[in-house]
């Protein structure tokens, strides 16, 4: 090769080579932040506990037509979120038909759950005993209603005025014990602030019924139709379920970044 195509290669080759340099990485000044968040959901948290009353609930055996029942309990709000509604649910289980003279020995027609529960009345089914911004408790159910246990756990005849969640058979599936505060908003539900609570009272009795059989052929004749009963058992299961508000889309937030008005009752 002669020294002009070496000096025409040399030439080529440091072109090349610049041409690499250009197509490179330049250093500059950087600065780099990082922007670090946190999520924390708060706490739903229901309270049930006694009320007015020592007991809480209706475990009673031994009952006879006239006997009445009183039980109260306590509904708090135990965590850092507001309360929107507190839901009751009301089942029966275990039904039991109890062994009596009157069925087995007359030939009377044995009963089944839910006219068993029928023999029970709900005198009272009342929230905000504990008075405050409620002012008088609201009654949901009073006496003159007429309604029995078995209403309450079908969801019949109940009385208009309460806060009802219905079926697609339009029966009242559960209850608001925790209903809108039209006098007191900021205390609608079961706030965390202001703190805040519900007790609600059940009175139930078990009805007097003095009708008799008619029948002279009977061998029950003369007896009361109630004595069929005698001997049942059945378990009355509430059940509550709290739900929150609805979410907000807010951009105020206190002490870092905490959503003070999830604590309080509200809707916006």
């Amino acid at each position: 090769m002669s020294i002009k195509k070496k000096l025409g290669l040399g030439v080529a080759s440091a072109a090349l080579g610049l041409s690499l340099v250009g197509g490179g990485t330049w250093a500059a000044f950087n600065d780099v932040e990082t922007l670090d968040n946190s999520f924390a959901a708060g706490t739903l948290d229901l309270g049930l506990s006694a009320g007015n009353t020592e007991l809480l609930n209706f475990d009673l055996s031994n009952l006879k037509p006239g006997d009445q029942m009183l039980r109260s309990f306590k509904l708090s709000n135990d965590g850092s979120l507001a309360i929107k509604e507190v839901w009751m649910d009301v089942a029966q289980s275990n039904f039991l038909n109890g062994t009596n003279e009157f069925v087995d020995e007359h030939g009377q027609t044995d009963n089944d759950a839910l006219a068993f529960l029928d023999q029970f009345k709900v005198e009272i089914l009342r929230t905000g005993v504990e008075g405050g911004n409620l002012g008088a408790p609201f009654d949901i159910i009073n006496s003159g209603d007429n309604v029995t246990l078995r209403d309450l756990v079908e969801g019949t005849n109940l009385p208009s005025g309460g806060e009802f969640e219905t079926g697609a058979n339009g029966n009242v599936t559960r209850i608001n014990l925790a209903p809108t505060n039209t006098q007191s908003p900021d205390y609608n539900g079961l706030p965390a602030d202001p703190r805040d609570y519900e007790v609600v009272e059940i009175k139930i009795s078990m009805i007097d019924d003095q009708t008799r059989i008619t029948d002279t052929e009977s061998p029950a004749y003369n007896e009361f139709t109630q004595n069929k009963y005698q001997g049942d058992s059945i378990d009355l299961n509430l059940e509550f379920e709290a739900t929150q508000w609805e979410g907000l889309n807010t951009e105020q937030t206190q002490n870092n970044g905490y959503l003070e008005v999830n604590e309080e009752a509200n809707s916006n």
